[in-house]
């Protein structure tokens, strides 16, 4: 089992991440939009312009190409020393001593919990990166999500907690819910299981705030900018989460793959479209293997089901 967990501003770590995060066009506009930003004195005004790069970043990498995987790009050594410089003066100014940010990543076929300095806990789903401070200061809690991850949420009435991922936040006082943000999904799911929690969607359509309460599921729909909500049993899906199972509630059929592809660490390839755009409401909490998913998944006998090496292929019968 491999994790990376390092302090943030290491200066090879940033380097890496830098290099790993930006490329081209969207990589300068980052650049640009962090010298602006930690241009203020103000030292509050500087940390959210440091969110804000962070947002910044990985937006520009999921327009750029949402299907694609992380790949490490060649980028000069002058525009990450230049990157380390300028958080590192505005972290240090006005006496304050550097706030100390982790990574945590996991692989295919992998979950881990990180406990939060507060008390607060997230358990991060195969394939998902965290980013978040040793310790909470100012008047927010915040961390940032790539992938998916269920969090318990210490309640602090005073201090809200905010998930960043891509154009979605969501912020809370204290809670339990589980939030998916894959930048290869075509769908963005949080599904609240005890407390309320907003969302803040930022569409190029239309931008959304939706208020959740207990047994809200609320799904955005990147392509289309559409929001739907619908109801579940909270006490079914907190079983299903204690007993590491799989739910699907409404998902298409290309992001399900996407998922046990993840979940399993086989490449699954969907060879017609149609089959992509099947939705299903499915739930597995036997430790049921692979392929014994896909064949309940394929109860109407619509797939064939097949397997050359490493690689499972959908197509229509």
């Amino acid at each position: 089992m491999f994790f990376i967990d390092t302090t943030f501003f290491n200066m090879d770590e940033v380097q890496k991440w830098f290099l790993e995060n930006c490329s081209g066009d969207g990589a300068d506009a980052s650049m640009k939009k962090l010298l602006e930003d930690f241009s203020s004195d103000d030292y509050a005004l500087s940390s959210e312009g440091y969110d804000r790069f962070l947002i910044t970043v990985n937006a520009e990498r999921r327009k750029s190409d949402r299907r694609r995987t992380l790949r490490i790009v060649e980028h000069t050594v002058t525009a990450v020393l230049l990157f380390v410089g300028i958080v590192s003066l505005v972290l240090l100014s006005h006496g304050k001593e550097p706030v100390e940010w982790k990574e945590v990543y996991t692989l295919s076929g992998q979950t881990r919990t990180v406990s939060l300095s507060d008390g607060s806990s997230l358990r991060l789903a195969p394939q998902s990166r965290l980013v978040y401070p040793s310790s909470f200061e100012g008047n927010v809690r915040k961390v940032f999500l790539q992938g998916e991850a269920y969090a318990d949420i210490t309640h602090n009435e005073k201090m809200p907690f905010e998930i960043c991922s891509e154009d979605v936040t969501v912020t809370v006082l204290g809670t339990e819910f589980n939030f998916s943000s894959y930048l290869s999904d075509s769908e963005c799911e949080v599904a609240l299981v005890d407390g309320r929690v907003e969302i803040q969607i930022d569409s190029p359509v239309s931008d959304h705030v939706i208020q959740m309460k207990t047994g809200d599921m609320v799904r955005y729909d990147r392509s289309s900018g559409s929001v739907e909500r619908q109801h579940f049993s909270a006490d079914s899906y907190l079983q299903n989460v204690r007993r590491d199972g799989i739910q699907f509630t409404n998902r298409r059929m290309e992001d399900i793959v996407r998922a046990l592809e993840r979940r399993f660490g086989t490449q699954i390839v969907i060879e017609d479209e149609a089959i992509k755009e099947e939705r299903f409401y499915a739930s597995f909490i036997n430790g049921e293997d692979l392929l014994s998913i896909l064949n309940s998944l394929n109860t109407q006998n619509y797939m064939q089901i097949r397997r050359k090496g490493d690689i499972i292929y959908l197509s229509l019968k």
